[in-house]
């Protein structure tokens, strides 16, 4: 008897996308007469509003809940050329504030403000690349101005039917769900390369309409990312005003367009060496601060960041200081993405892992997460990299015979990450919780009282943003451990 319902069921089905056609130009124009775009007759959009930023890339755990940064700003956009202007009224996160900045940027470049003097920077047109679909003006004026969109589908897409457009980007191709009934834009669909996650799936997401004096725009906008928020926008205030009234909006029309770049700090740039000790050494980029020492047979590598190629460079590196085949492990001190993003360069080539007993089930995510569309060193061994090699740290642990200490820092702001001490050298690496030695930091304090605890006396001390300096300098600012 429960046959039937189940073939009824199968045959009513509606399938999720179902092939369409139309004139993609025709909707565009159709979603910019509905949102107001079309008739802003020299008025330019202005509002006030508030991003949260999700920081689960730094986050003191791995897993919800995640610090937030929050950023109140002014948008100004003009719809005549795509401009869009945001200056940074006030931003804070986990008891730090940043000064305000002010930016402008179009569909092909973006440049810092100050002034009345436009600089040009691919780095901060790549940042501003990830916001802009915020704004659906922006997004609609960017669609229009290609040219090149076109119908392929009508999808199912938050319980209701949807056209679906496509068109070439500089970051992929692109989606556009309009809602045929109203004529406004839905969502805006894309994949991201990820330098810990390969690809990674986008979604710009519009709600709450509203009326701004004859124009119609959403109240709110999302990033979500892989299913989660990385951005939320709330738009307060929001009005048109004449064009006169606004700031400079104008973009310099010889401007070369720019392409996507990597951040500064995940630029996988050649290492230099700093000799720490007879077999110990810093591998150091203007990004990031390694460690690698050979005790006996074994490379001990103590952190690996930015991702495949610079694994591939310290390799390179490990090979000329230590000639020959060598067993290798890596100790992971921090969860960080950027700090962990060599880790599977590592296991693929059978290194052993080491990390706090914390931190095993986010490394096991990373391994495991699969690299389809961008296969790197891992995801092409994939066949014969089983599984992670994975040893505990809880509060110490003896490698090398006891020439290298493990231990967890362990304080209150350093829950679940490590330190490490070799004996040979007396030189602590001390992961990213020693940032400055200008003034004392609660960090600071909690490695100082760790190396306390685990009575250990160091000479000299780096971390991966630290270079090689006297551990009398950190004790001259926490003399007494606390």
């Amino acid at each position: 008897m429960l046959i039937i319902p189940a073939l009824l069921a199968s045959l009513t089905a509606v399938p999720a996308c179902v092939p369409a056609s139309g004139d993609a130009q025709v909707l565009l124009r159709r979603a910019a007469d509905v949102t107001g775009l079309t008739s802003a007759n020299g008025r330019v959009f202005r509002a006030h509003a508030t991003d949260v930023l999700s920081h689960d890339y730094e986050s003191d755990r791995m897993y919800a809940p995640f610090l937030i940064q929050t950023t109140r700003f002014d948008e100004w956009f003009e719809p005549a050329t795509g401009a869009d202007r945001v200056t940074t009224r006030e931003s804070a996160i986990a008891g730090n504030e940043f000064a305000g900045v002010t930016t402008v940027g179009g569909r092909t470049a973006s440049f810092s403000v100050r002034d009345t003097v436009l600089t040009p920077s691919a780095e901060l047109h790549t940042q501003l690349q990830t916001t802009r679909p915020l704004n659906v003006w922006s997004v609609l004026a960017d669609w229009i101005a290609a040219g090149d969109a076109r119908v392929v589908e009508r999808c199912e897409y938050r319980d209701f039917s949807r056209l679906v457009l496509v068109h070439p980007s500089s970051r992929g191709s692109e989606r556009l769900y309009i809602d045929p009934a109203s004529g406004y834009p839905v969502a805006v669909h894309r994949t991201e390369h990820h330098y810990l996650w390969g690809t990674r799936a986008v979604e710009y997401v519009y709600s709450n309409w509203t009326k701004v004096g004859d124009a119609h725009l959403p109240g709110a906008a999302f990033r979500m990312v892989d299913g989660n928020a990385e951005y939320s926008r709330s738009f307060g205030a929001m009005r048109l005003i004449p064009r006169d009234s606004a700031p400079v909006l104008a973009l310099p029309a010889t401007t070369v367009p720019m392409t996507t770049t990597v951040a500064a700090f995940l630029t996988p740039s050649a290492p230099d060496t700093v000799r720490v000790g007879p077999a110990t050494f810093l591998l150091r980029n203007p990004g990031y601060q390694e460690t690698v020492s050979l005790v006996g047979d074994t490379v001990y590598i103590f952190d690996a960041t930015q991702g495949d190629e610079r694994a591939r460079q310290d390799s390179v590196w490990i090979g000329k200081l230590f000639p020959g085949r060598h067993p290798v492990v890596l100790v992971v001190t921090d969860l960080a993405w950027p700090h962990v993003a060599g880790v599977r360069y590592w296991v693929a080539q059978g290194a052993t892992i080491v990390s706090h007993r914390s931190s095993r089930a986010f490394l096991e995510q990373v391994v495991n997460r699969k690299w389809l569309e961008q296969p790197d060193v891992l995801e092409q061994r994939r066949s014969r990299v089983k599984r992670m090699r994975f040893v505990s740290v809880d509060e110490s642990l003896h490698l090398a015979g006891g020439a290298i200490t493990a231990f967890g820092i362990n304080g209150p702001s350093s829950e679940g990450a490590l330190a490490v001490f070799t004996s040979a050298d007396r030189f602590l690496w001390a992961s990213d919780y020693v940032q400055t030695l200008r003034q004392p930091t609660q960090y600071l304090e909690e490695v100082v009282a760790a190396v306390h605890r685990m009575k250990l006396e160091p000479l000299k001390l780096a971390a991966e943003h630290l270079p090689l300096v006297d551990w009398a300098r950190a004790l001259a600012l926490v003399p007494t451990p606390p």
